[in-house]
C-alpha cells in the first residue's frame, strides 16, 4: 500500500515538474504562473502546493530534476573516436543534446531571473559546480595530457560551449523544426575546435 501511495505521488510530482518545464519553454518564465502550471499538470493549486510548498519550492525541484539528468546523461558518455577531430564531436553531440532541450532552456531561465530576485530561495550553484566538474573531467578525458596542459586548451574548450550556447540561444521555441538538427554546425565547430588544439596536421 505504501509502495503504490509512494509511486502515485511521484508520477504527481514528474506530472508537474514537466508541466513547469513546458510552460517555462513555451510562455516564458514571467509567463509560467502556478495556476497555470497545475492547470497544465492536470492538478490543482492545493495538489501543487502540497507536493513543493510554493513557486520557488517547485522551481528549485525543476531545477534539482534537470541537473540530475543532465549528470546521468553525461555520466554515460564514452569518447571512442579514432583521433581527436572524432572525440571532439562525440562531446560536443552529446553537450548538444543536452543544452538544445527545453530542459535546458527551462533551466537558465530559472536561474537568471532567480539571481535578479533577491527574495527567491532557489539556490542552482551546487548542480550548476557539479555540471562544470563533469564537464570537465569529459574535457580531461578528450585531450592527451601534452594538448591538455597547452596555452590553447581553456581558450578552446571555452570557445566550444560559448559556441554550442550561442546556437542553443538560437533556437526559437515556436519553430524548433527549422533548423533541428545543426549538424553541419557541430561538425565544422569539431574541426575548428581541433585545429585551435593541435593543429591541421594532428588531428
Amino acid at each position: 500500500m505504501g509502495t503504490a501511495k509512494t509511486k502515485k505521488r511521484e508520477v504527481t510530482r514528474q506530472k508537474v515538474i514537466q508541466a513547469a518545464i513546458s510552460c517555462i519553454y513555451r510562455d516564458g518564465f514571467n509567463a509560467a504562473h502556478t495556476n497555470k502550471i497545475a492547470k497544465d499538470a492536470g492538478v490543482t493549486w492545493g495538489v501543487l502546493q502540497y507536493h513543493f510548498g510554493d513557486k520557488d519550492g517547485l522551481l528549485q525541484a525543476v531545477i534539482d530534476h534537470i541537473f540530475e539528468d543532465f549528470q546521468q546523461t553525461l555520466a554515460n558518455v564514452e569518447l571512442n573516436g579514432g583521433n581527436l577531430q572524432q572525440r571532439l564531436r562525440q562531446l560536443i553531440d552529446a553537450v548538444w543534446g543536452l543544452i538544445s532541450k527545453k530542459e535546458y532552456r527551462a533551466s537558465i531561465a530559472i536561474l537568471r531571473n532567480a539571481g535578479k530576485d533577491e527574495n527567491s530561495r532557489i539556490n542552482g550553484q551546487k548542480q550548476v559546480k557539479q555540471w562544470a566538474a563533469t564537464i570537465s573531467q569529459l574535457w580531461d578525458e578528450l585531450l592527451p595530457e601534452d594538448v591538455r596542459n597547452s596555452p590553447a586548451s581553456d581558450a578552446a574548450r571555452h570557445l566550444m560551449f560559448a559556441t554550442l550556447r550561442g546556437l542553443a540561444d538560437d533556437i526559437n521555441p515556436q519553430a524548433r523544426l527549422t533548423r533541428k538538427s545543426w549538424q553541419a554546425e557541430r561538425a565544422a565547430l569539431a574541426e575548428a575546435i581541433a585545429y585551435l588544439l593541435v593543429g591541421e596536421q594532428r588531428t
